[in-house]
């Protein structure tokens, strides 16, 4: 996922944090569950003059195919320098 997001969005500033024991025992995680919940923080010139919502939007994209492998929840804190 870092790899996917430095390539895509070459931002100054990066930091993925897997925070999946945190949602231990929520519906739909299991005991077999590995890495479903993360949370980025990203500052990127490609952020610049788009709304939150596009800024997730344009990640949320380009992670769609992390969720189809178990990816399940992302918390982001995204900005433009």
């Amino acid at each position: 996922m870092e790899t996917i997001l430095r390539e895509t969005f070459q931002p100054e500033e990066l930091l993925v944090l897997d925070v999946s024991l945190e949602h231990a025992g929520h519906p739909g995680i299991t005991k077999d569950s590995k890495e479903t919940h993360f949370r980025i923080k990203m500052k990127s010139d490609s952020f610049q003059g788009k709304s939150t919502v596009e800024q997730h939007r344009a990640v949320y994209e380009i992670l769609g195919p992390e969720f189809k492998k178990g990816l399940h929840a992302l918390e982001m804190d995204l900005s433009s320098p």
